[in-house]
Parts: structure tokens; C-alpha cells; sequence
């Protein structure tokens, strides 16, 4: 899903899918394949083979996918019994936290873990940042997007999709995992997401301008092929 009221898209254009190829959500990250790159796109897949082709966008009145995740973050403060319950239980291993009065991420093992919607063994007292990914119902993805394109999105149809191959974007297609504050590359991952440079994908033209917030917890990124 793309964060269109801050969104600045300079080039935009539209391309054929790969055969087989399904994409669930704009924002998504498309590539080519190395050797194969006249099949179309597909989502990124994280290996050495992807050829960064631009990040989806099917620019549609209604919703053009149906988007099964979303990302939130909160910030609260740890109390005596040094645990927190999020808003939503999240997605496993898509969860980031960052100890503000510290300045440093969190890792998620040893003494800190997370059941259902809890995290537990965070220092009491202390302001923490959470970062993370949920699924969606089909009510919180209707309220969150609008309803969806009569008759679908029409480049299901014709076996095309839109990229956006330079601008500036807000996409909750990333790792929410990631300390995207001290990202120093901007990488892909399997299933259209980015990594930061802790992951094996290929890096791409991408610079952080924008970290996800409580307002809007999408990652601004400046793309350029």
C-alpha cells in the first residue's frame, strides 16, 4: 500500500506481468528476472537473479488490490512489569522495537519475547517505539482503503501493472523488523518487500527520507533507476 498524500511519483509507466506473476498490493516491489528479463515482472523474490524494475502502483479510483497487511507503529511507555500489549498481534518475525530513552534498537531474543499481542522483558520506565506488521480483516482493509474497483482491477485482466521507477514514495512494504534508522542500503526481499542491508537481496537506488511514525507508518524512500 502506498501513503499517497505525501507521495511524489516523477516516473510512472506501465509493463507487462510475467506469466504466473501475482502482485497483492502497490507499494510492492516488481523486478525482472536475469536472463529472462522479456517475461515481464513479478515481485522481488530476494535472490541475485532480481533486476529492480520499480515499485507497483495501479493508480485506480477504488481499491485495486485486496491488502491483507498493514503496518502500525506505537510508542509507550514500559511499566513496572516490563511489558506491553500492542493493538494487534503481529505478524511473526515483522516486529521492530526501538528503546528511546536508550537510543537503541531492541532485539527481539533472549530475555525480551512476544506472545500474541505482548511483549515481555522491556526495561521498566522506559519510552519504547514498536514497529510492526499485522494482517488485516476484510472490514479493517475496507475502512483503511475504500472499497474495491468495480469488476477488479483492470490490469488483472490485461496482464499489465504500473511501476514507479523514480520519485518519491511511502510504501508498508518493508521489513518492519528492520532498524530502518540506521539502514545504510535499501535492499529486495521475497514477496515484493525491502530489507535493509542485513538482508541477501539485491540493493537498489534507494535512499530512507522518512521513517514510519505513528502518523504514518509507512517507509519514505527517494527511488531512482
Amino acid at each position: 500500500m502506498f501513503y499517497l498524500p505525501k507521495q511524489k511519483a516523477q516516473l510512472t509507466h506501465e509493463v507487462a506481468v510475467a506469466p504466473g506473476a501475482i502482485f497483492t498490493s502497490e507499494g510492492q516491489a516488481a523486478v525482472r528476472t536475469s536472463g529472462d528479463t522479456a517475461a515481464g515482472v513479478r515481485p522481488s523474490t530476494g535472490n541475485n537473479t532480481d533486476v529492480f524494475a520499480g515499485f507497483v502502483i495501479a493508480g485506480t479510483a477504488g481499491a485495486a488490490f485486496n491488502e491483507e497487511y498493514y503496518s502500525k507503529v506505537e510508542t509507550l511507555t514500559v511499566p513496572s512489569s516490563g511489558s506491553i500489549q500492542l493493538q494487534f498481534e503481529p505478524v511473526a518475525n515483522q516486529v521492530g522495537v526501538y528503546d528511546v530513552t536508550d537510543s537503541a534498537a531492541v532485539p527481539i531474543s533472549g530475555g525480551v519475547s512476544i506472545s500474541g499481542k505482548v511483549i515481555s522483558g522491556l526495561t521498566a520506565a522506559h519510552e519504547v517505539t514498536v514497529t510492526y506488521k499485522y494482517p488485516l480483516t476484510v472490514v479493517q482493509a475496507r475502512t483503511l482503503q475504500g472499497d474495491a474497483t468495480p469488476g477488479g482491477y483492470a490490469g488483472n485482466h490485461l496482464g499489465q501493472i504500473g511501476l514507479v521507477t523514480h520519485g518519491t514514495i511511502y510504501t508498508n512494504n518493508f521489513d518492519n523488523s528492520n532498524n530502518w534508522g540506521a539502514a545504510t542500503a535499501v535492499k529486495l526481499s521475497a514477496n515484493g518487500q525491502l530489507t535493509d542491508q542485513s538482508g541477501g537481496g539485491v540493493a537498489i537506488n534507494a535512499t530512507v527520507i522518512e521513517l514510519p511514525s505513528v502518523e504514518v507508518p509507512f517507509l519514505g524512500l527517494e527511488v531512482y533507476l
